[in-house]
């Protein structure tokens, strides 16, 4: 058996007849070695190289810069698939009447799903009433974690942070507290930063425990009391925010599977009635094949929007 040789990678292209490709210079010049076992195609070579001691952090950043680019490529082609689906469905009581339904009409990167979400939002909490109570700001260090680290970490930090409050607060004789949850990404950074407000609570922890729960900058944790804030309102406006937030965030939260907001239950002052079924599930079709007048020759009244009404016809 031949023994396993380990070389610089640059001693080992040296007097090589094979043109060095961009790849193999590029590993070179960040200090990789080649593990060479004689192959018989002399520029074939298995790479070995300890990224951390690596001279340049580009390589890295060339990786991080392509997994970014491939996620949000990724997102908007999910996003405008699912803006392309349709869903007909007909009436349980009148089978003569159907309806085209837009499947990104309930979901939350798309308009039409956010205001069904706030619309949920404000049903359940029983409007947008006044309370007093605290509000809780968390943000991240870039110098910590990366952009992707930090977006993939914020649902289990912030669950973690706030089990943490709860804990010493047990220790301490008092109740527990449950937040509303809310997630911003940051305009200038990109970086996901938590909200969390407590309604009737005037005070939570010491500023110096919640900034250490939370693990990040000793400015990190900002702490607010306000007299009058609709708890409702305070969900829906980040909401709405999200109509403005970039492809890379949005593509962060789908990546990540990230909650725009949660709560406890206590907070859902009325619960959603569960709704007698109206509509059965007919078909899916895609955008460009649907057939209104196929549609009108099966079905005497068809619901849809406006954009809908004229597909199919020449």
């Amino acid at each position: 058996m031949q023994e396993r040789t380990v070389v610089s990678l640059k001693e080992s292209v040296l007097g090589c007849q094979v043109p060095v490709s961009p790849l193999v210079a590029e590993a070179l010049r960040l200090g990789f070695e080649v593990v060479s076992r004689q192959p018989i195609l002399p520029w074939v070579h298995l790479l070995r190289g300890n990224v951390g001691k690596a001279v340049s952090g580009d390589f890295q950043s060339l990786c991080k810069d392509s997994v970014s680019v491939d996620k949000v490529s990724e997102f908007l082609e999910y996003r405008q698939a699912l803006a392309d689906k349709l869903v007909v469905v007909r009436s349980l009581s009148d089978r003569s009447k159907a309806k085209v339904i837009r499947q990104s009409d309930s979901s939350r990167y798309f308009g039409e799903g956010r205001y069904r979400m706030k619309a949920r939002i404000v049903k359940r909490m029983g409007g947008f009433f006044n309370t007093n109570g605290l509000l809780v700001s968390c943000t991240y260090d870039p110098k910590l974690l990366s952009l992707d680290e930090a977006w993939a970490d914020v649902g289990s930090r912030s669950r973690s942070f706030l089990d943490n409050v709860n804990r010493w607060r047990r220790r301490e004789g008092m109740v527990k507290v449950r937040g509303i949850r809310v997630v911003e990404a940051q305009p200038g950074t990109g970086y996901p930063h938590i909200h969390i407000a407590f309604p009737k609570l005037r005070w939570l922890a010491p500023v110096a425990k919640l900034t250490d729960w939370w693990g990040q900058a000793v400015n990190s944790v900002d702490v607010q009391y306000r007299d009058n804030f609709s708890p409702a309102g305070y969900v829906c406006k980040y909401v709405s925010k999200l109509e403005g937030w970039s492809d890379e965030a949005m593509a962060e939260i789908w990546f990540n599977h990230t909650r725009i907001y949660s709560m406890a239950h206590d907070y859902y002052i009325q619960l959603l009635d569960k709704r007698v079924p109206e509509w059965k599930f007919l078909d899916r079709y895609h955008v460009s094949v649907l057939s209104m007048p196929a549609l009108m020759c099966v079905f005497d009244t068809v619901l849809c929007d406006k954009d809908l009404m004229s597909a199919g016809f020449t």
